[in-house]
């Protein structure tokens, strides 16, 4: 059970109210393989205010889902963080020890997997679960957990709470696990959220709903959002802003309209030249060839291969990340000032 002092040493609970909840500088995430050392997130800037649903978009294999395992501590074996800075409500999360991250994982920090059945223990009820995340972190006897767990089941929509509360996992459909991922997520009422593709597995209609809930959590407990997805369609319902990732990069940065209305970059406009229009004589657009291995970077700008507006400067050199508009930053050569 959790006592207030190891709250304030797992977060810095004592210290004001920090802009951003999570600030990421120069991330390198290193995997070490028998090809030798491999970087599936390299250099990334990420930042998340506090309050604000965040999203982070990009093809299967741009490095989204180890970016949130690297935050995590859920890397596979060999992999560690080389190099960057993470800062939690204002701490260096990377010196935090084993122990403090322990106590922060649940707690202040919470991650919804996109496929609940691998994330829920078969043969054990999905009530006791989720009482078992608010034991660990609340200083409540068991049964006003258990009282918890229920309202909490009752709040994202699970009907007859009391009664799937001795449900197991596989006596649910596929939305109902999803809200009890949700329900152990939010039940301590966290700072941050990482949601990492929670609706992939779901129909549209169950979609919504589930979009819907985790706005309206998020609203009333103040939790930021980090949300993982390929589905700018998902991105365009909740998010407040946008980081475009790519190979490992982040390429383009800006609030969800702007992005929407004014892409810059030829892989942001790739992707949303692709997604289903109202007009029904516009014909889809597709980008050409696929996210490259890592072992098998290219030099310079990695989507330079698949972009039609390449030239010999892309091929060579990486580009930097440029301002074009307030809160808009975009790493393409073709918006880099002149020296």
């Amino acid at each position: 059970m959790r006592t207030q002092n190891d709250k304030a040493q797992a977060g810095g609970a004592a210290a004001a109210p920090e802009a951003s909840v999570l600030q990421i500088s120069g991330l390198r995430t290193c995997l070490e393989t028998r090809k030798g050392k491999l970087y599936p997130v390299d250099g990334v800037d990420l930042d998340i205010p506090r309050g604000k649903i965040v999203g982070l978009v990009g093809e299967s294999g741009c490095g989204k889902s180890m970016m949130a395992n690297s935050v995590m501590g859920l890397l596979p074996q060999g992999g560690h963080i080389s190099e960057g800075s993470v800062r939690f409500c204002g701490n260096d999360f990377l010196a935090y020890t084993a122990e403090q991250r322990r106590l922060l994982y649940g707690d202040r920090m919470t991650l919804i997997f996109q496929e609940p059945m691998s994330s829920l223990n078969p043969v054990i009820k999905v009530g006791p679960q989720v009482l078992e995340v608010v034991m660990l972190h609340k200083e409540i006897g068991k049964e006003e957990a258990k009282k918890q767990v229920i309202e909490m089941f009752r709040s994202v929509g699970i009907p007859e709470p009391e009664r799937r509360y001795n449900c197991y996992p596989h006596e649910l459909s596929g939305g109902l696990r999803q809200r009890v991922m949700i329900s152990a997520a939010m039940i301590c009422r966290p700072d941050l959220l990482i949601a990492d593709e929670p609706t992939t597995a779901l129909d549209v209609t169950i979609e919504a709903q589930i979009l819907q809930l985790m706005r309206r959590l998020q609203q009333e407990a103040g939790t930021s959002i980090l949300l993982i997805t390929h589905d700018l369609g998902v991105v365009a319902e909740i998010c407040d802003m946008v980081y475009v990732m790519y190979a490992g990069k982040i390429v383009e940065t800006a609030d969800v309209y702007e992005l929407f209305h004014n892409p810059k970059h030829p892989y942001t406009r790739g992707l949303l030249g692709s997604l289903p229009s109202r007009n029904t004589e516009k014909r889809l657009q597709s980008i050409p060839g696929t996210v490259p291995m890592l072992a098998e970077m290219p030099q310079g700008c990695r989507f330079a291969p698949r972009c039609q507006h390449a030239a010999d400067k892309c091929r060579q050199a990486l580009p930097s990340a440029a301002q074009v508009h307030e809160g808009h930053r975009v790493s393409c050569w073709m918006f880099q000032k002149e020296e």
